[in-house]
C-alpha cells in the first residue's frame, strides 16, 4: 500500500479473496469510522474500504479541506495496485464527491467502477434552498443549530457539545465545498448509478435523488429506504442487503 492510499483509506477487515471492493465516502463532518460496522455485512464477498478525509479521526491534525484531485489519485492508485473490480458508495456529501471522482477517473482514462451508489443525496445538477445550503457562511452557533435541526448529524453526536466542537472544522470545510460546488455539464457516465432515498429524510426528497438518472447511460435504479437522512446507520441491514445483491449481480455480469 502506498503512502497515498494508506492515508486515504481504512480497511478494518481485509478480504484479499473477495471478488469486489467497495470504497465508501462519508457524509459531511464524518470520517471512515462511520463505515466500521459495514465489513461484517459484506463478508466474504466484498471488501469494504472507508474513505478517510483529512481533519478527522486519525487525520485530525491535518487541515480539513478535501483535495479532490488527491482523493481521485488515491482511488486510481488503489485500483491499479489491486486489479479487482470496485464500486463507490457515497452518503450525502460523499455521493457528490464520489460522482466527481468518477468523472475525474474517466478524464484520466483510469478504470471506472462497476457501480456508483448515491445515498441520501440530491442529484449533482440540482440546486435549491435545502436544509444544509449556505451553512459555510453562518456563525458556528447557527451552523450547529441548523445541522442538528436538519438531521445533519446523528442524534448521538447532536447531544454532545464537545463532539460538535471537534466536528466544526470538518463541517465548515465540507459545507464550504458544497456551497462552492458548481455542476459543470459533461456527458453522462458509462457507469450504472443506484440511488437510495430515505422515506423520512427531511433534507433530501425522493424526487431529488431520482435526478441522478440523467447522469448515466448505463442504467439507473432508485431504492426507497424506510429511514431518515442517516439510514446508513439505523437501516444498515436493509441498505447492505440491497447493495450486496446489486454488487453480486454486477460481479456475475462481468
Amino acid at each position: 500500500m502506498t503512502t497515498l492510499t494508506a492515508r486515504w483509506f481504512r480497511c478494518p477487515r481485509p478480504l484479499p479473496q473477495a471478488g469486489l471492493r467497495l470504497f465508501c465516502l462519508p457524509y459531511a463532518g464524518a470520517g471512515a469510522g462511520v463505515f466500521h460496522p459495514w465489513p461484517a455485512a459484506f463478508a466474504p464477498d466484498v471488501e469494504v474500504l472507508g474513505v478517510q478525509p483529512p481533519g478527522r479521526e486519525n487525520r485530525i491534525a491535518e487541515p480539513a479541506e478535501i483535495d479532490l484531485d488527491e482523493l481521485t489519485a488515491a482511488v486510481a492508485d488503489a485500483v491499479a495496485a489491486d486489479g479487482r473490480p470496485y464500486a463507490l458508495y457515497g452518503h450525502s456529501l460523499g455521493a457528490r464527491l464520489a460522482f466527481e471522482v468518477v468523472r475525474r477517473l474517466r478524464r484520466a482514462g483510469a478504470p471506472l467502477p462497476a457501480r456508483l451508489y448515491a445515498g441520501a443525496a440530491r442529484a449533482p445538477h440540482l440546486h435549491g434552498s435545502g436544509a444544509f445550503d449556505g451553512l459555510s457562511r453562518v456563525s458556528d452557533d447557527e451552523l450547529v443549530a441548523r445541522v442538528v435541526a436538519g438531521g445533519g448529524v446523528p442524534e448521538a453526536v447532536a447531544g454532545e457539545p464537545e463532539l460538535l466542537e471537534l466536528l466544526l472544522p470538518a463541517l465548515r470545510a465540507d459545507f464550504a465545498w458544497l456551497d462552492g460546488y458548481e455542476h459543470r455539464p459533461e456527458p453522462p457516465l458509462p457507469v450504472p448509478i443506484v440511488a437510495f432515498a430515505g422515506a423520512l429524510d427531511h433534507a433530501v426528497r425522493e424526487e431529488q435523488a431520482a435526478g441522478w438518472e440523467r447522469h448515466t447511460t448505463a442504467g439507473f435504479v432508485l431504492h426507497r429506504i424506510d429511514g431518515g437522512h442517516f439510514f446508513l446507520h439505523d437501516r444498515l441491514a436493509e441498505l447492505a442487503a440491497l447493495l450486496r445483491a446489486d454488487l453480486m449481480a454486477a460481479d456475475g455480469a462481468r
